[in-house]
């Protein structure tokens, strides 16, 4: 799987969503992904900015979703069941 690849999986997106807002061609992308295609400088740009919103939305989330654990172990107090 190709780093860009990964990334748009990551951001939560699909090569259709990504290419509408980049505005980069659908088969662009996905020759991209492949590696069979060098995308142009104002490309790489393009996805970027439009992979930044999503990035940051998820990190957001996995952040929330570890302070809420924390939150809860916090809370959890084990009872002993055995002493030696």
């Amino acid at each position: 799987m190709s780093n860009l690849k990964a990334v748009r999986k990551a951001a939560g997106l699909t090569q259709v969503q990504l290419s509408q807002r980049a505005n980069v061609s659908r088969f662009r992308l996905c020759m991209a992904e492949a590696d069979s295609l060098q995308l142009r400088p104002d490309e790489v740009d393009a996805i970027n900015q439009a992979l930044l919103p999503e990035m940051e939305r998820a990190a957001r989330i996995a952040s929330e979703f570890q302070a809420k654990n924390v939150q809860r172990e916090q809370q959890w107090q084990p009872e002993i069941l055995w002493r030696p």
